[in-house]
């Protein structure tokens, strides 16, 4: 990652959504080398998707009933509309699920903590500041972790470091938004990629760590 000049962009940030249940751009790999976090979807059955459907049905029924005090004429437009929606989420496909790392998520629990508490006594260092220490501006990072959780979750933390926030996404490569770009931004980026990396199990970016 490389210093670039200030952007200019919008107002206020535009941050795309990114969805897990985007099908996950896997990192690429030496044949006969399996990546534990990722499961493949199971294949459509009515046994493997009865359970979902039942469950949006309760969960909906709940909703409706809440919504309509749990009156009785309101069964008349309440049980169509709650079959409807349950049988969509039936004719659904499952996407990839990610398992998390036991090993992995107790470092970054405690990853998360600390980042926390800095992230929030260097702003209101700045702020109370008598020179206000700050040099705005937005840097690139290309993102190598796979679509899905893993990528959401880096980019979602990003706002933890100190001064930063994830303003906004180019394809594979997220702009960050720093209250100080006299900062080398890349050592922090770097560790929040290894820690989720091992928080999903995924190999190691052998490239960064170089």
């Amino acid at each position: 990652m490389r210093a670039t000049s200030p952007m200019r962009l919008h107002a206020s940030a535009r941050v795309h959504s990114i969805s897990s249940a985007d099908s996950p751009d896997l990192p690429l790999r030496s044949s006969g080398q399996k990546v534990p976090a990722l499961r493949t979807p199971a294949a459509p059955g009515r046994r493997r998707g009865l359970p979902r459907f039942l469950v949006s049905l309760l969960v909906l029924s709940v909703i409706w009933g809440a919504l309509t005090d749990w009156r009785a004429d309101a069964l008349v437009f309440g049980v169509p509309a709650v079959l409807l929606g349950a049988s969509v989420a039936f004719l659904l496909p499952q996407g990839y699920a990610w398992r998390l790392s036991p090993r992995g998520a107790a470092p970054f629990a405690l990853w998360f903590a600390v980042q926390s508490v800095r992230g929030a006594i260097d702003v209101a260092m700045r702020a109370f500041a008598p020179r206000m220490p700050l040099r705005p501006g937005f840097r690139h990072y290309d993102l190598t972790l796979p679509m899905g959780a893993p990528r959401v979750m880096f980019i979602n933390a990003i706002t933890l470091l100190p001064g930063t926030l994830s303003a906004e996404i180019e394809g594979h490569t997220v702009i960050v938004h720093m209250l100080d770009t006299r900062i080398d931004l890349d050592p922090a980026l770097d560790d929040l990629e290894t820690q989720i990396r091992a928080l999903f199990a995924l190999p190691q970016n052998t490239e960064a760590s170089a």
